[in-house]
C-alpha cells in the first residue's frame, strides 16, 4: 500500500515532469508551427495547465489509495476516461484566434503527455 509521503513524492515528480515535458512539446511546436497569435501556445498557460492536471491526478490517486488496497487499475481507467474529455472540446477551440488543425493537435498531444506522465509516475509503488 502506498504511503502518503510516497504518493506526495511521486505527485511532485508527476507535476514537474508534466510541466517540463509539455514545455518541450511547446518549444518544438513553436519552432515548427509558430504561435500565430494562438494564446494557448504560451509558456504560462502550458505550465499551469500541465501542473494543475498532474496535481489533480495526484489528488485522485491519493483518494483512491485511501479507499482501495489496490488503486492502480481504477486510477488508470479513470485517467483514460478523463483524457477523453478535452478531445470533446477541441471543436470549440477552433474558434480561438490562430487555431489551426496542427496547433489543436499539439494541444491534444499535451493532454496525452500529462496523462501518460501522471500514470507512469503515480501507478505502482516503487518501494
Amino acid at each position: 500500500m502506498s504511503t502518503r509521503s510516497s504518493i506526495a513524492r511521486r505527485g511532485v515528480l508527476a507535476i514537474g515532469a508534466a510541466v517540463v515535458a509539455n514545455l518541450f512539446v511547446l518549444g518544438g511546436a513553436l519552432v515548427v508551427l509558430g504561435s500565430g497569435g494562438f494564446d494557448p501556445f504560451t509558456v504560462g498557460p502550458v505550465a499551469i495547465s500541465s501542473g494543475v492536471g498532474a496535481a489533480g491526478a495526484t489528488a485522485v490517486y491519493a483518494v483512491l489509495a485511501r479507499l482501495r488496497e489496490r488503486p492502480d487499475r481504477v486510477f488508470v481507467a479513470l485517467a483514460a476516461a478523463v483524457l477523453l474529455l478535452p478531445f470533446v472540446t477541441l471543436t470549440e477551440a477552433t474558434a480561438l484566434e490562430g487555431a489551426t488543425t496542427s496547433r489543436l493537435a499539439v494541444l491534444a498531444l499535451m493532454h496525452v503527455v500529462v496523462a501518460v506522465v501522471s500514470v507512469v509516475a503515480l501507478v505502482g509503488d516503487p518501494q
